[in-house]
């Protein structure tokens, strides 16, 4: 941890700092924050107009930090530069995490990729809820639901059973399968090489945007291919991180040489991806950054990876993904295997009961909940894995 005085606020969540122990200067953005940009900087060639509350968020920053010592934890660099970390305002009792802060006022955002990947801190996403809750801040501007109008029935799953092979591994809990005997994966990889055949393995100029769907190149070990792809971020100007729509997997690829348009008749409105996602239901692990987290994802792949694998669909989990439970040999699922071996935990009643809601029957959903917390009473009293050191507090701030 460095000290460090902040001498100009770009934004909300952007700074200039002065580090007098290096005797340097350096540009600083607090981890997986999205502020709004404030008004133009009189003077400037910029025309753009402020987003809402932008200039809220700037004003913030400077009544907090401007000409102020803070403490900040480097972690990381952006292709332009930028110094990422977290950053602590105040002494004492009154030292407060700013990040935290910004967001539990509604006047910065978490970055949703950084969420959808399960790399964003519990306690930013618990702050940002609490402030979508309470609408304030940005949060404020969320349209009113016209009464008025007749609302939509919560749609209703009824469990599904079949087989798939596992595509992606993301975490112990979260990957992307394809349905064994699906023939659409067939004749996407088909489609994919023709499209490589024709246009040869050389990029091409495209319209690089976030959430814009390209032909990206990848080996898979058999030689460079033609992918579809969506972008999900921009870094810098030479490089994106894509997702590979009919795989799951992601990478950070360069522009000029790894992208071109995709021809419309491939696009997804014409072919959906073949690639599904899914969650293990109600197993909760941890980041791959955690060492449980990496062992939950080991073993998914030692039960999982090139195997045609029975699941029992129940619903979609928070995210939206399917959440399955897959079934083996011994009678003993994926789920259960993990959770016994220490490496996962067992999602709490809530999330069981909302689950449950949700489906047509939910007399599954229940069993494999009671199954799952008589697998995590093993884990704890063979003290496996999480729990080698004894009980784990629920307000532990390493749970996901």
């Amino acid at each position: 941890k460095l000290k460090a005085v902040v001498e100009y606020c770009f934004n909300g969540a952007r700074f200039k700092m002065h580090v007098p122990s290096e005797n340097c200067h350096i540009m600083f953005a607090p981890n997986f924050l999205r502020c709004p940009q404030p008004s133009p900087t009189p003077g400037s060639k910029s025309n753009k107009p402020a987003e809402p509350f932008g200039d809220a968020s700037k004003r913030h920053a400077r009544l907090t930090v401007h000409q102020r010592t803070v403490e900040i934890d480097c972690t990381g660099v952006t292709m332009g530069g930028v110094i990422t970390g977290n950053m602590w305002v105040g002494q004492g009792g009154q030292r407060r995490d700013y990040g935290l802060e910004i967001v539990a006022a509604g006047l910065a955002t978490v970055d949703q990729r950084k969420i959808e990947y399960g790399e964003a801190p519990k306690h930013l996403v618990d702050a940002q809820m609490a402030a979508q809750e309470n609408k304030v801040g940005l949060w404020s501007l969320a349209k009113a639901v016209d009464s008025s109008k007749p609302t939509k029935a919560a749609e209703k799953y009824k469990d599904q059973r079949f087989k798939i092979r596992v595509s992606e591994i993301r975490a112990g809990n979260h990957f992307y399968y394809h349905v064994v005997g699906d023939e659409s994966v067939k004749v996407m990889d088909d489609s994919m090489k023709l499209f490589t055949k024709n246009n040869g393995t050389s990029g091409g100029p495209c319209d690089v945007k976030v959430g814009k769907v390209v032909a990206a190149l990848f080996d898979d070990g058999s030689g460079k291919s033609w992918y579809r792809a969506k972008i999900l971020e921009r870094q810098g100007g030479a490089k994106a991180t894509v997702l590979f729509l009919d795989h799951g997997n992601v990478a950070t690829v360069p522009v000029s040489s790894h992208l071109r348009p995709l021809d419309m008749s491939l696009g997804p409105d014409r072919i959906p991806p073949v690639a599904k996602e899914a969650s293990l239901a109600l197993t909760l692990t941890r980041p791959l950054s955690d060492d449980n987290g990496m062992e939950a994802a080991r073993m998914f792949q030692s039960e999982c990876w090139g195997k045609d694998l029975n699941v029992v669909t129940h619903g979609a989990d928070d995210n939206g993904r399917t959440a399955v439970a897959i079934e083996t040999d011994s009678g003993e699922t994926v789920n259960e295997k993990i959770i016994s071996a220490g490496f996962a935990r067992v999602a709490k009643g809530p999330a069981v009961e909302n689950m449950a809601a949700r489906m047509l029957d939910s007399t599954q959903v229940l069993k494999l909940a009671a199954d799952l917390n008589v697998a995590q009473e093993a884990a704890r009293k063979s003290r496996s894995g999480m729990w080698r050191y004894g009980d784990i507090p629920d307000e532990d701030p390493d749970e996901i």
